[in-house]
């Protein structure tokens, strides 16, 4: 698992891919963020899940749908090279791509884009950019581990963005974190409906054996 996440985050403009082996050391691939093939994985899940009606048969729309949407940072276009170059132009490409999908997404939700959609992005070409402080109690993490932390912790303070139709993007009052936390109520309230509702949230079907044309076993999840 600790594998799979370096592999899609690895950004191939940055430091290339990530060299990734099977369990029995046969086959090895280099792995890179999936950017240009399949930009943004909420898009991915939000589509896997409304066209999914087999594991999913009481999920008609967004309506249906908590989701929240992790950005891996927006670029400071005051510090961006001008240079013309593809690792330029890829991340051009890619911003937008994200861009994009943040706003259909926020549009289809509509109305309850404010509860059922949260989407957490570094915005550092909208605000200013503040120096992390320093932990007072790294503990025993590695100095990209504490850096990392950093960062992860100014962009909670940061104020939250959203996406506007024909208008853009704005700020709003609250925080990334407030944002999570409000949303982290919501999951805990869902979680209890369906602790007690009859009807099972999620259906997985297993293929039978090959050796049998027997039956399909299901699973239910609440």
């Amino acid at each position: 698992m600790r594998e799979i996440c370096v592999a899609t985050s690895s950004d191939l403009t940055v430091n290339g891919g990530f060299e990734m082996k099977s369990v029995d050391k046969k086959t090895k691939i280099t792995a890179v963020d999936g950017g240009l093939a399949m930009n943004n994985p909420t898009a991915a899940a939000i589509t896997h899940v409304l066209n999914n009606k087999q594991e999913f048969p009481y999920c008609d729309s967004v309506e249906d749908l908590l989701v929240v949407s992790l950005g891996n940072g927006e670029s400071d276009s005051g510090d961006r090279n001008l240079t013309l170059s593809s690792a330029g132009f890829l991340k051009i490409a890619g911003e937008g791509a994200s861009d994009t999908v943040d706003q259909a997404v926020s549009m289809a939700f509509g109305e309850f884009r404010t509860e059922n959609y949260v989407r957490i992005q570094g915005n550092n070409g909208m605000t200013s950019p503040q120096r992390p402080p320093v932990r007072k109690n790294p503990g025993t993490l590695s100095m990209d581990g504490r850096k990392l932390l950093e960062v992860s912790e100014a962009m909670l303070r940061q104020k939250n963005v959203e996406s506007v139709l024909f208008r853009g993007k704005k700020l709003v009052a609250t925080t990334n974190l407030e944002k999570l936390d409000e949303f982290a109520g919501v999951l805990v309230k869902e979680h209890e409906r369906r602790k007690s509702s009859i009807f099972a949230t999620v259906m997985f079907k297993h293929a039978s054996p090959r050796s049998s044309s027997a039956t399909v076993s299901t699973d239910f999840s609440w």
